[in-house]
């Protein structure tokens, strides 16, 4: 059975290197970069063109490591980190005054329902009840997007297992840094 080798001229993007890879004997990857590339049809496999991966940090890598990275991809970092972390900040100031008021209308209900009679307390405790779910409504609407809620514990034992919630700092479908460019990608994710 003859092998089959590609016309270098055929592949132009990474489609078609992938659309001919695994048939094709003159395409594989470079031993030192791991880009898709193509080799002569010669026995020697010499480099005859390849296709550059675009190449991608997490941001908070890039933050964290900044001796790693261009200079470039490490203003860019800062930039998207600052931009998403003054958000936060806006939309957590601008809820403040919304969650001071809920906290107020908790603590007005209890001491309504402290001062009253024993024998009228009873209705009070409905504004307690509905001072609370304000309150949590108002905590879930002003939560950052990407959180996770992670239960842990026994499955079975559902009154013993435990929850944590876990607020990563920037959403994770915009942590992604094109390190090709320094510039930062079209989001995909709102604040």
């Amino acid at each position: 059975m003859a092998q089959r080798t590609v016309k270098t001229e055929n592949i132009k993007t990474l489609r078609d290197w992938v659309e001919r890879w695994p048939k094709a004997t003159n395409l594989g990857f470079d031993p030192v970069t791991r880009e898709p590339t193509i080799y002569d049809t010669t026995k020697e496999r010499i480099k005859v063109s390849s296709i550059p991966w675009k190449r991608e940090a997490d941001t908070i890598t890039v933050l964290a490591q900044p001796s790693r990275f261009s200079a470039d991809a490490v203003i860019a970092a800062t930039s998207r980190y600052t931009k998403i972390r003054d958000q936060r900040d806006q939309m957590r100031t601008a809820g403040e005054g919304q969650l001071r008021a809920a906290e107020q209308n908790v603590l007005d209900a209890w001491r309504t329902y402290r001062a009253a009679p024993v024998a009228t307390r009873a209705p009070l405790r409905r504004d307690i009840l509905s001072a609370e779910l304000a309150i949590q409504q108002l905590e879930k609407a002003m939560a950052p997007k990407g959180r996770a809620i992670v239960w842990w514990g026994n499955p079975d034992e559902k009154d013993k297992r435990m929850v944590s919630t876990y607020v990563p700092p920037m959403p994770v479908g915009r942590r992604g840094l094109s390190l090709v460019s320094g510039e930062e990608p079209v989001a995909t994710e709102k604040v």
